[in-house]
Formats: structure tokens, C-alpha cells, sequence
């Protein structure tokens, strides 16, 4: 197989997005997400040559997300039948590394010491070891505190401790039980947006992450030094929150950079640049340039979350182009593809890129969260994961991470 022609073809041949509703991107009103619509806000720079790196030998390493902890794969505490089912169909279709979801909430519901005894650590064990038994690694994301550590606050668990040195015993406890068997620790998800923080103003959503950052960062080295700490993937190639973060302090804190790259129009290509800023997979270079200016071209960059959902636009409200889906699973899987082939050609600081995700059951209206899955609740793969599979077979081991 003709690697190079694989993924070349895969990025020049643009399919027809017939039946997806396009808006202008003048025309895309306010997100109540804030900073998460289609919009100009942070434009992209060109590398510098401080920022430039020789161009990998392959594309990313194949990464998807995997909801394990999740209740859909469980009987009590055993794994059920779906669970099996799908990590033996992800790692026969040869992906490489998991992104694994762990809620402190649940792991932690009170103050009380951390035991690995707790059945939600059980459940964290055994998707590493099943994992692991075929031939897939993992990686973390911790997120999500309990009431406990955030009294007065409600019950929406998407927000950070009132004291960011409270998540320290559970965070060494964990790094220290359980960091043999895993790559990295991303520290919280998306803190770009008010949905994973409860916080509406962004230079407070900047301090209190950077703030959760250095806390967690010690509390991780604490319990395993040698292991890798992920700054959290912001929603979008948001190079202005990136920023801000560095110059709050949170250089020193992290190891690897950590970006989820979604389009603000999901119908839009991987490669397109009809506007820039952060809406757009192709402002990429903004990113590689802060870094760069705070001294961290050296670091390596995980797309941690990316993905395309595959849905109708006819019941997307008007102006609410975030929500759109692409129109058939062969879009996505090409667009998948693209986006692969942009990180190898283009950006070779990217070394993982995870699939955003494995599975989920159906959960909005719309469907646009069900239209990310990659595979069916039977084990099926869907030509999204196949496309996955077909850049692992003409490259094989890809990258080393």
C-alpha cells in the first residue's frame, strides 16, 4: 500500500457535503459557550523558525476516546459484554492508545483517604489491565469535583475545588497506584469553556485553571515523578487561552501540550482556512508559536480530543453552526483522515491524536454527541474507525510517544 498516496488522496479529494445546511461565517449569532462559535478571535500566525521541526516519518499515533468507567459498561462491578466487545474490535482495528475519562467525583465522594479498594478504582484498574492485556495504552483525564471539596457550590460537578490543593491527596494517591500502567495525566477538560468550569468570565476561567494546574502538577510528580502531565485540551485551537494560561504562570506546570481541535463548522474541512482564528483546525501554527515564545517548542503537542458527527442539520436551530454534523459516516472518516494527514505534513510537534470516541449511547436530540461513535453498540466498526485502521496498516507503529 502506497502510504503516501493513502493519506494524499485522502486530503486533496474534498467530498460534496450534499444535504448539510451551510451558513456564512458572518452569519453564525452567539454561542451561549462563549468563545466556541465560528468566529475571528485569535488569528493565526506563520511558524517561526524557532517553532520548526523536521517533519515526522509518520502521521500521529492513533489514539481514541473510551468511556470505560462509564455505567453503559457495566453489571455492578463486572465489565459487561459491550465492553469486551469494543476494546477487542479498537485494538483489532489497531489503535494504539486510550483516552480514559476519570471523574474525582466519583473516585473521591468524600474527604475520606483514597483505596484503591473503592469500587470506582476498581473499575479505573481493570480497563488499564484489559487494555493493556491487548496491546492498547492509556492515558487519563481527571475532571469533575466532589461536593466535598467545593461546599455551596450545587450539585454540577464540572467545576474546580474551591481550594485547588484539595484534589493533591487523591491526584499522588493516584499517580502513585495506578501511574506504572498509564502514559500521561491530562489535567481537566476543555477550561476554555464555561461548560467544564461554571465560570462565565474567561480571565477568571485563565486564573483558576492555571491556578488547578500547579496544584495538580505537584500533587502528580509527588506520586510518580517520571510522569508525564497533559495541560488540558481546550475546546478549538484556542491559541488565546494558551496564552493567557503562560503568561498566568503555567509554564513549568505541564509536559505535553494538549489541544482539542474541532472545527466550529464540523461541515468544513480539516484543511479549509475560509477564516481564521480558533474555529478553524488550521490555526494549529498559532499555537506552535506561542509555545515557541515561552520556550516550550520543544514539548510535544496531543490532540487529546478531535472528532466529526455524523447527523442531520435539518433541526439545528438557526445560527448554531457548533451544532452541525456532517452528513455521512464516509465525511467523517475522510475528515479524520485529513486531519491526520495535516498533523503529519504540516505540524510535526502533534505526536497523538485521539478520535473523539469510541462509543456513546444516544443522549441529545439532535444526536450530535451519538453521531461521534465510532463504533456500533455490537462491536461493529464504523468507516471512521476503519480509516483509522487503514493509516495504522500502511504505517504501522507510526510515532513513539
Amino acid at each position: 500500500m502506497d502510504r503516501r498516496k493513502l493519506l494524499g488522496a485522502a486530503a486533496v479529494a474534498v467530498p460534496a457535503i450534499a444535504g448539510a445546511a451551510l451558513l456564512s461565517d458572518l452569519d453564525f449569532g452567539t454561542d451561549p459557550r462563549a468563545e466556541t462559535s465560528e468566529g475571528f478571535a485569535g488569528q493565526a500566525e506563520e511558524v517561526s523558525g524557532d517553532a520548526a521541526v523536521a517533519q515526522n516519518a509518520a502521521p500521529p499515533v492513533i489514539g481514541v476516546q473510551f468511556h470505560g468507567t462509564w455505567d453503559m459498561y457495566w453489571n455492578g462491578t463486572a465489565p459487561n459484554t459491550m465492553f469486551y466487545k469494543h476494546l477487542d474490535t479498537l485494538a483489532a482495528k489497531g489503535v494504539q492508545v486510550l483516552r480514559l475519562d476519570v471523574g474525582w467525583s466519583s473516585a473521591q465522594p468524600t474527604n475520606a483517604a483514597p483505596a484503591a479498594s473503592q469500587w470506582y478504582h476498581q473499575r479505573i484498574n481493570t480497563v488499564l489491565d484489559e487494555a493493556r492485556a491487548r496491546g492498547m495504552q492509556v492515558f487519563v483525564t481527571v475532571h469533575q469535583s466532589p461536593a466535598w471539596a467545593r461546599p455551596n457550590t450545587g450539585s454540577e460537578v464540572k467545576q474546580y475545588p474551591t481550594d485547588p490543593n484539595s484534589i493533591k491527596p487523591w491526584l499522588t494517591f493516584f499517580a502513585s497506584t495506578y501511574g506504572a500502567k498509564i502514559l500521561a495525566i491530562e489535567v481537566w477538560n476543555e477550561p476554555n469553556l464555561p461548560d467544564f468550569t461554571q465560570i462565565g468570565d474567561s480571565a477568571q476561567r485563565t486564573t483558576r485553571y492555571v491556578a488547578f494546574l500547579k496544584a495538580a502538577y505537584a500533587a502528580i510528580k509527588a506520586g510518580r515523578s517520571s510522569l508525564p502531565v497533559i495541560f488540558a485540551g481546550p475546546c478549538q485551537t484556542d491559541d488565546v487561552f494558551i496564552r493567557d494560561c503562560y503568561a498566568a504562570g503555567a509554564k513549568g506546570n505541564f509536559d505535553i501540550m494538549g489541544v482539542h481541535p474541532y472545527q466550529g463548522n464540523q461541515t468544513k474541512p480539516p484543511e479549509s482556512t475560509d477564516i481564521t482564528g480558533k474555529a478553524r483546525m488550521t490555526n494549529m501554527p498559532a499555537i506552535i508559536n506561542v509555545m515557541a515564545q515561552y520556550g516550550d517548542s520543544a514539548k510535544p503537542i496531543w490532540w487529546t480530543e478531535f472528532g466529526f458527527s455524523v447527523h442531520s442539520n435539518d433541526a439545528v436551530p438557526a445560527g448554531q453552526v457548533w451544532l452541525y454534523g456532517v452528513p455521512d459516516d464516509q465525511t467523517s472518516a475522510s475528515y479524520i483522515s485529513r486531519a491526520y494527514y495535516l498533523a503529519w505534513q504540516q505540524w510535526p510537534q502533534v505526536k497523538l491524536a485521539v478520535t473523539y470516541c469510541g462509543y456513546k449511547t444516544p443522549s441529545d436530540s439532535l444526536g450530535h454527541q451519538y453521531g461521534f461513535r465510532i463504533m456500533e453498540a455490537d462491536g461493529t466498526a464504523k468507516p471512521q474507525l476503519v480509516a483509522l485502521s487503514n493509516i495504522r496498516q500502511a504505517f504501522g507503529s507510526l510515532q513513539k510517544l
